[in-house]
């Protein structure tokens, strides 16, 4: 038996008791990779401002040793 008549199976006998309906098989799928890849797409991001971030501070620090002056201060 398949999937497929496995759950219409399972609809018939469930609505003869009066009982809701399971989801389809696999309706839950699209929602989980959704999720995924927008977590994975934050992730990505956050990754490239914290090397954008690195690479500003390696310059700044590069920077400060060709002119004799350290790195730059906060709020000063």
């Amino acid at each position: 038996m398949s999937i497929t008549e496995q759950y219409a199976m399972d609809i018939w006998r469930l609505r003869g008791q009066g009982v809701p309906e399971p989801p389809a098989p696999g309706a839950h799928e699209a929602r989980i990779l959704w999720a995924w890849w927008t977590a994975r797409k934050e992730a990505r991001k956050e990754a490239r401002e914290e090397a954008r971030e690195e690479a500003r501070n390696a310059a700044r620090e590069e920077a400060g040793k060709e002119t004799g002056r350290g790195p730059r201060q906060a709020g000063g």
